[in-house]
């Protein structure tokens, strides 16, 4: 134990860059940065994953970081370490919040577009739809160990992308970036296109039965109708939703290896 501790103490620049790494990740994560986890709890994790990777990786043990005694200079690597690991956060943050987009669409569609829920990792209200969603896939995402997949990621970046070599390189962050943008949205309108076709369907079948029955008041049945169908749809499509999870997530990952080609420059 006194090793490990004098291990730390003599390098404690390259510790200081790895915890940033990985500090980056973990309170911009929506798995392990929510709001309602103590600070100091998310801190000493941080903390006790990057001692983990300090022992366990040969090229971070005895890693000399060559800044010529440079506070500036270091300083400079420690803001590079943190984007880095904030970048890759803000990967995560754009995939998970597909079910807050697709849930804030079939909203709009099933008449609850004013209806939201507090949501207490971000402190905003957020679609009710959205928000159960959400709830479904963080279940399925830390009962198929996606919490293990982001720690065995972050371990692949030190092999990667080594400590104090991150490059922010404009040419390939940009069109990566885009392409993620993109992703998401289509995953987003994949998940709600069913509640959006019975929607349309419904407004159709309304058109017609205002043709045939012009007495008849569209507003006072047709909300009602199209709630119920909207529940009936989205409790057929929650099973499928939660395999299409999976496919989510395994995007994600993509994304993420994408994203590290861009950084390595």
């Amino acid at each position: 134990m006194f090793d490990i501790i004098s291990a730390l103490y003599y390098h404690w620049d390259v510790f200081l860059l790895l915890f940033l790494r990985v500090s980056g990740l973990v309170f911009n994560s929506p798995v392990f940065g929510r709001q309602n986890i103590p600070m100091m709890a998310k801190i000493g994790y941080c903390a006790v994953v990057a001692g983990m990777f300090y022992l366990s990786i040969p090229q971070v043990n005895g890693l000399v970081i060559d800044y010529n005694d440079d506070l500036l200079t270091y300083v400079l690597l420690c803001v590079t370490e943190l984007l880095f690991g904030m970048i890759l956060g803000f990967v995560l943050n754009l995939f998970i919040t597909i079910s807050f987009t697709a849930g804030q669409i079939i909203d709009m569609q099933m008449g609850f577009g004013m209806v939201n829920a507090f949501d207490v990792q971000s402190n905003l209200s957020v679609p009710v739809t959205g928000n159960l969603l959400n709830i479904i896939m963080m279940i399925v995402f830390f009962v198929a160990n996606g919490h293990l997949r982001l720690i065995q990621m972050m371990y692949n970046t030190m092999y990667a992308i080594p400590i104090g070599q991150v490059a922010f390189n404009p040419t390939l962050l940009g069109p990566v970036a885009i392409k993620l943008f993109i992703d998401a949205f289509l995953l987003a309108a994949i998940v709600a296109m069913p509640i959006i076709g019975s929607g349309l369907l419904a407004e159709a079948c309304f058109g017609i039965l205002m043709r045939v029955v012009p007495q008849m008041n569209a507003f006072s049945i047709g909300m009602p109708i199209k709630i119920i169908l909207g529940f009936f749809v989205l409790s057929a499509v929650i099973p499928v939703y939660v395999y299409f999870t999976g496919s989510i997530f395994n995007q994600m990952f993509t994304g993420l290896d994408q994203m590290f080609v861009a950084l390595m420059g």
